[in-house]
């Protein structure tokens, strides 16, 4: 059995940590849907992904809630987390999925798509996307421009996409981190029940996987030649294609670890993809202070072979308050522009 690094997991994973070298499990628990592709080819799904993402844009445009409800995997696990702390919608058909949860929703926010990267498991039944999201806001008579990172996973329903997960952020300087960190400005994602999406053993690869990543940068599916990898680390700038990715536990300085917390785990039907949800704790020092940093991450996974996991997808972000947003990117201190609408 090939050696397996242990990590700096908390509790239960270290356990699991253990397992990482196992074989795969058959008896997974499976998603609701069918997750069947259509009969036609990866290049038309792709299309049709494409036009799938596109339209829930127009929806969320339109303020359709219930259009956006539709087209989500509501009678699954399902993973959709915003760009601010308490902005979480978990499970299946959870009530809050029908809530609207748009950023400066009183301003008449309007999203544009500026950069979308969509991407397909070998059987087609599974995707995966990338936007670099323009969220335009109306500020004193004049339309405001904020960033936005957006990354989904979609699966087939018969005939048509639909979201399983979802993870929104704001790129935030590492520096900006520190400081609101060790202000006690960051606030953790809300609390969220384990989830191994099946057996506990069927976990531990995917958790020790998630583990290396963080504190080694290591993907298991190779960063810098495989074309289906994206890590986004906090920071506007931090946003890697196809390119070698420094850890998150670098960012932060020498001696730094990061431990997966809480977290919650879906695999496929056909067991050849993974995605999840977690929170993360950064341990650092800060002014020769030690801190503690919370983050949130969301992973996409597929098998490199029947042992073998690595991650297609990583996005990693700070949570922050609508407040704190337009703090950022505005230089409203302390009071969000809604509230001063």
């Amino acid at each position: 059995m090939k050696a397996c690094k242990v990590l700096p997991l908390v509790g239960a994973l270290l356990l699991m940590v253990a397992s990482c070298g196992s074989k795969s499990p058959s008896n997974a628990v499976l998603p609701a849907a069918s997750e069947e592709p259509a009969d036609f080819g990866l290049n038309e799904l792709r299309k049709s992904l494409e036009s799938t993402v596109l339209e829930n844009y127009d929806q969320l445009n339109n303020g359709n809630v219930e259009g956006l409800v539709d087209g989500t995997a509501a009678d699954r696990r399902l993973q959709i987390v915003g760009v601010t702390p308490g902005d979480i919608v978990l499970g299946k058909t959870p009530k809050a999925l029908r809530q609207d949860r748009r950023l400066y929703k009183e301003r008449n926010p309007r999203i544009l798509s500026k950069n979308l990267d969509v991407h397909l498991s070998t059987d087609g039944s599974v995707g995966w996307v990338y936007d670099e999201i323009s969220l335009r806001v109306d500020v004193e008579g004049r339309e405001a421009s904020i960033p936005i990172r957006s990354t989904a996973v979609y699966v087939r329903d018969v005939d048509r996409w639909v979201i399983a997960a979802e993870h929104l952020s704001y790129g935030l300087a590492v520096r900006d981190v520190f400081r609101l960190s060790a202000q006690g400005k960051i606030v953790p994602l809300a609390r969220m029940k384990l989830d191994y999406g099946g057996p506990r053993e069927q976990a531990a690869p995917l958790i020790g996987v998630a583990g290396l990543f963080v504190n080694s940068g290591q993907t298991n599916s190779g960063v810098g030649g495989d074309s289906d990898t994206l890590v986004l680390l906090p920071g506007q700038e931090l946003e890697f294609h196809n390119a070698v990715a420094p850890s998150l536990a670098s960012l932060f300085g020498v001696g730094s670890t990061v431990a997966v917390q809480e977290f919650r785990i879906n695999v496929a039907k056909t067991k050849r993809v993974a995605w999840m949800l977690a929170t993360l704790a950064v341990q650092t020092t800060y002014n020769g202070d030690p801190l503690s940093i919370p983050l949130r991450a969301s992973f996409v996974f597929e098998r490199q072979s029947e042992a073998e996991w690595g991650i297609a997808q990583a996005h990693i972000s700070v949570g922050l308050q609508e407040a704190q947003l337009s703090e950022q990117v505005f230089g409203v201190a302390e009071t969000s522009l809604s509230d001063s609408h």
